[in-house]
């Protein structure tokens, strides 16, 4: 999960330096670590998807587990991650083909979601309310 959460936090870095670079060099390398960051991060959250669902097929009863709102937000959280990596896809794509509307400070501001994201997850696990 931290793994995932590493990589998550960083790709959209690293398309703030793909749009802001003028030269093509650098964002056909940029191109090329998007790439094989993404495919690294995805198996990452594949198993934090696995073992999540483990954790709750493993306690005593499971209805009871994803019955509690701090679950509920948690799952809420996993699935808006799942989101937010898709919408990654998206925009690694478009930089690829060059057709992307975003700016420097849209991506920066997209790259600050998955903070507000972490910072539910772990209130709610914490404080279990």
């Amino acid at each position: 999960m931290v793994s995932w959460f590493a990589g998550i936090f960083y790709l959209p870095r690293l398309f703030v330096y793909h749009v802001e670079s003028e030269s093509q060099d650098v964002q056909n390398q940029l191109s090329v670590m998007e790439k094989k960051l993404f495919k690294f991060i995805t198996p990452l959250g594949i198993l934090a998807l696995i073992f999540g669902v483990l954790m709750g097929l493993l306690s005593s009863d499971f209805s009871v587990f994803f019955s509690q709102n701090w679950i509920v937000v948690k799952l809420l959280v996993v699935a808006s991650l799942i989101g937010y990596q898709a919408l990654c896809w998206k925009i690694l794509k478009e930089l690829a083909l060059g057709d992307h509307h975003w700016t420097g400070f849209k991506l920066r501001l997209f790259n600050e979601a998955p903070v507000i994201l972490l910072l539910i997850g772990i209130i709610a696990a914490v404080f279990k309310f």
